[in-house]
């Protein structure tokens, strides 16, 4: 039987909702923000920029990067002038250390190192390798809001670090730079128009309302949000189409554009999305994320054609994805992906990102499919998930419209 639409999508990215905002519980993990200064920017890409830009990347300049990645994190470097080089990972997702002592050897203004998932990697044999070369460390915590590693909170490692809200709170804008390092002291970042606050605020509540999360206002503003959708279409992954690769020239010139002296990452972060991220509470996140991430790897442990590529969140992470390994992932990937399951692949990394020995960078990208666990999917939409994957790559159905 083809699987069914769902008439409601499962949110791919956190809502807002009254639980929000109602429990209050903190974090048992430190937070990014708790590791240093904060500085609130656009978005996770707009803090690499930043950091990069503080650090004089530029023509000449080398910034080392992992070979599994977003192309958001190479696009600032080129847009700086600098030169991406890529550094091989183990098949945990850590760096290999021989192969970037080598490049650091070699020269390097800064190296980027991610924490996969929200699973913390290891950080303290690349801080001191970074020390030794008198390389810039630039911790990624896109993927890890929440965490501990090697005896400290995530972001504590870095003499940056960057972090995306979108990822963990329910706000449709937003990053952070963390800064340690002396050369950020005196950043400046440009004005924003005032509407801009009101549309972000209004954003967050749409989403709120269309997933049915904030009742009494599911019913007043429920038709005006649905009227709005069926002119402009879902905004689910159901109506995206496949992401089509690019090359070097076009890849780079977006890049400029988009990292241009004037353009958005150069510019404050609306003001009400940093309000909501303050207001709510943050125990309830890091719950349910862990919770979410281990019903997912146990209900699907046993699935045939694909496995989960950590079984356990682990007491110091609040996963941001839970990675399933898929066998043959080109079969699935785009049913997965137009059935609505909140499913990301980095498969359109960098053009001309080299194939390294000894790397799981490249089968990653191919195989990891990075399924959504955060903190508003509720048990039957997380029950739609597994059902759904376990049709798709196991019985080779197809979605279909209606139910």
């Amino acid at each position: 039987m083809p699987v069914p639409l769902r008439a409601l999508p499962v949110p791919r990215l956190p809502v807002l909702s009254w639980r929000y905002f109602l429990d209050r519980r903190a974090s048992p993990l430190p937070a990014v923000t708790d590791a240093g200064p904060v500085l609130p920017t656009t978005s996770g890409r707009a803090a690499i920029a930043i950091a990069l830009k503080a650090l004089g990347c530029g023509p000449g300049r080398r910034v080392l990067v992992p070979t599994y990645h977003c192309p958001t994190m190479v696009a600032p470097i080129v847009a700086l002038g600098g030169t991406p080089v890529f550094y091989p990972i183990n098949a945990d997702g850590s760096a290999r250390l021989d192969a970037l002592e080598q490049l650091l050897k070699e020269g390097a203004t800064a190296v980027i190192v991610p924490h996969y998932f929200g699973l913390p990697r290891p950080m303290r044999a690349i801080r001191a390798l970074c020390d030794r070369y008198r390389a810039a460390l630039i911790e990624d915590c896109a993927h890890a809001f929440f965490g501990r590693v090697d005896g400290r909170g995530i972001g504590a490692w870095g003499d940056f670090a960057i972090a995306s809200l979108t990822k963990f709170f329910p706000v449709t804008e937003g990053g952070c730079l963390i800064r340690h390092h002396p050369e950020a002291r005196d950043i400046k970042l440009g004005q924003r128009k005032h509407t801009v606050n009101l549309k972000v605020a209004l954003d967050a509540l749409e989403l709120g309302v269309m997933h049915h999360r904030l009742a009494g206002l599911n019913v007043l503003l429920g038709g005006l949000v649905r009227a709005k959708h069926r002119r402009k279409g879902e905004p689910t992954q159901a109506h995206l189409a496949p992401v089509a690769p690019v090359d070097l020239p076009t890849a780079t010139a977006r890049a400029e554009a988009d990292f241009a002296e004037q353009a958005l990452p150069f510019r404050k972060i609306a003001s009400a999305a940093w309000r909501i991220v303050k207001a709510g509470g943050t125990g309830r996140i890091v719950a349910r994320r862990k919770a979410n991430f281990n019903k997912l790897a146990k209900a699907l442990a046993q699935l045939k054609g694909a496995h989960p590529l950590v079984m356990q969140a682990g007491d110091d992470a609040a996963p941001y994805v839970f990675p399933l390994w898929v066998d043959e992932p080109e079969r699935v990937y785009q049913a997965v992906r137009r059935s609505g399951v909140p499913v990301f692949r980095w498969d359109d990394r960098w053009p001309g990102t080299p194939e390294l020995a000894d790397d799981a960078g490249g089968e990653w990208s191919r195989h990891v499919f990075q399924i959504g666990c955060h903190q508003d999917l509720n048990a039957a939409e997380l029950a739609w998930i597994v059902e759904t994957l376990k049709q798709i790559i196991e019985e080779g159905v197809t979605p279909c419209a209606g139910s």
